[in-house]
């Protein structure tokens, strides 16, 4: 019954032994690093619960996907899709932005951008999508083309116009 009872360190009682006391932790400590050497260090804290040992042997290999130990390429699903290229895309934007903010300069940079990404995307072999939105840039950049030059065409025999009623 005596060595039931606490008592001060290195006594022998049953509180001073590792993994007897609930704030002691079950290993003992490390031991300092020899000199010119450094301190290993630790990992981060297990959660609750969480067993102290890693997976089964054979999961997680190095070179196999999920789910675990199986070849690339099994279990999940079908491979992704070709993807919409962005130029072509931002080409689109553009020229409906441009025809309401600054139509030439807009159709420019448009007709530009819808050019090199539809070669990008016949150059891909399959891999980019969006040839549909490319020509859709190009279509309405040359109509803001076409509509700009009318617009001047009409702003120039507007004044003229006026400039030959005054002689």
């Amino acid at each position: 019954m005596p060595d039931d009872l606490p008592g001060p360190p290195g006594s022998g009682n049953r509180d001073d032994r590792p993994g007897e006391h609930p704030t002691e932790p079950l290993t003992p400590p490390t031991p300092p690093p020899a000199p010119g050497q450094t301190a290993p260090v630790p990992g981060p804290p297990a959660a609750p619960g969480t067993p102290p040992y890693g997976p089964p042997p054979g999961y997680g290999q190095p070179g196999y996907g999920p789910p675990y130990g199986a070849p690339p390429g099994y279990g999940y699903g079908y491979p992704a899709g070709p993807q919409t290229d962005s130029s072509a895309t931002a080409a689109l934007v553009i020229a409906v932005v441009g025809f309401f903010i600054c139509a030439p300069v807009g159709a420019v940079v448009a007709l530009v951008m819808a050019n090199s990404a539809q070669k990008r995307i016949e150059a891909s072999g399959g891999r980019l999508t969006g040839l549909e939105l490319a020509r859709a840039a190009r279509i309405i950049a040359i109509i803001e083309l076409v509509l700009t030059a009318v617009l001047i065409l009409a702003g120039v025999i507007a004044i003229v116009a006026s400039l030959g009623a005054n002689y």
